[in-house]
C-alpha cells in the first residue's frame, strides 16, 4: 500500500459552494519520500486527531489526476 507522511496541513471549514457538503475537510502536503504532493485526506471529522508526521494512505487519484489520501 502507498502511503505518505504529512508534512503540513489546514482544515478546511469554509469554501464554496462546490465543496460545501465536503467540509470541513484536510488539505496537506504530503512527503511520499521522494518528492512532496498537495493533496486531500478523506475521512475527516471534528474528533479525529491530525499531526505532522503522521502516516495516511493514498486512496485514489480525483477526476483531475490529483490525489487523495484517506484517514483510516
Amino acid at each position: 500500500m502507498e502511503t505518505g507522511v504529512i508534512y503540513t496541513y489546514t482544515v478546511i471549514r469554509s469554501t464554496s459552494e462546490a465543496f460545501k457538503d465536503k467540509t470541513p475537510y484536510v488539505m496537506a502536503v504530503i512527503d511520499k519520500g521522494d518528492s512532496k504532493v498537495l493533496a486531500r485526506i478523506e475521512g475527516y471529522n471534528e474528533d479525529r486527531a491530525i499531526s505532522i508526521g503522521m502516516v495516511v494512505p493514498f486512496w485514489k487519484n480525483d477526476e483531475s489526476g490529483n490525489p487523495i489520501y484517506r484517514f483510516e
